[in-house]
């Protein structure tokens, strides 16, 4: 064989190789990118089925086991300045305050108050603005369901065993959950909110209380995962 015969075969044996390798990049970039379609039109419908993956009404959730309350003015006031009060007594909407750098005087947090548990009741606008963020209020008013309660905080057994449940319901880590004493002046010892939705309980239900949660923790105009 001539050397030209050779430098030919050898010029068609590399035409070949490269006319191979465009067709597995081509063909496997194919089957990539169908993928990457299928699960964009496929995940949607997916989760199209449960509702609470339902948002809307600017990151609220509409649905849920609850009905939706109406929305108070939503606006930010100064700390002790007048405004409008509330349709609902916790609320979950309505005028908040917001100074993440000095502590409200005389309450001794900032607003939206630090997640976690507290042992005094704290102001409407806190918790509102606690609401604003994704939180989930869990409140109890032991002058209402313990003979032997002096405060709203402060009972015997009954209101221990009421405030131990709660405890077992905040994580560890305590995000997004807010627990405090409430007067409501009603007749219900347990309160449980989140942005405009609450639930009012005669006695702890624990189905029903993180029904609740799953449905509404998260779910708020300022919230910082699921609800925008």
């Amino acid at each position: 064989m001539s050397k030209t015969q050779i430098s030919n075969e050898r010029r068609d044996k590399n035409k070949e190789k490269k006319r191979r390798k465009r067709f597995f990049i081509y063909f496997f970039g194919s089957i990539l990118a169908l993928v990457f379609i299928l699960g964009l039109t496929i995940s949607p419908a997916l989760g199209s089925g449960n509702s609470s993956n339902k948002i809307k009404g600017n990151g609220v959730n509409l649905e849920g086991p609850v009905s939706v309350d109406p929305e108070d003015d939503r606006k930010e006031v100064g700390i002790g300045e007048p405004h409008e009060g509330y349709s609902i007594a916790p609320p979950t909407s309505g005028p908040y305050w917001i100074d993440l750098e000095r502590p409200v005087p005389g309450v001794g947090v900032t607003s939206p108050a630090p997640w976690g548990k507290y042992e005094t009741q704290l102001p409407n606008e806190i918790l509102v603005a606690n609401l604003l963020h994704g939180g989930i209020g869990l409140h109890y008013d032991c002058s209402r369901i313990d003979q032997e309660a002096i405060t709203v905080k402060d009972g015997g057994e009954i209101c221990n065993g009421l405030k131990e449940d709660f405890y077992n319901l905040v994580p560890s880590n305590a995000y997004q959950f807010i627990m405090t004493p409430y007067s409501a002046f009603d007749e219900y010892p347990i309160m449980i909110t989140g942005w405009r939705h609450h639930l009012k309980l005669m006695e702890f239900d624990e189905e029903k209380i993180v029904e609740f949660i799953q449905a509404y923790q998260d779910r708020a105009p300022l919230s910082s995962f699921r609800g925008n």
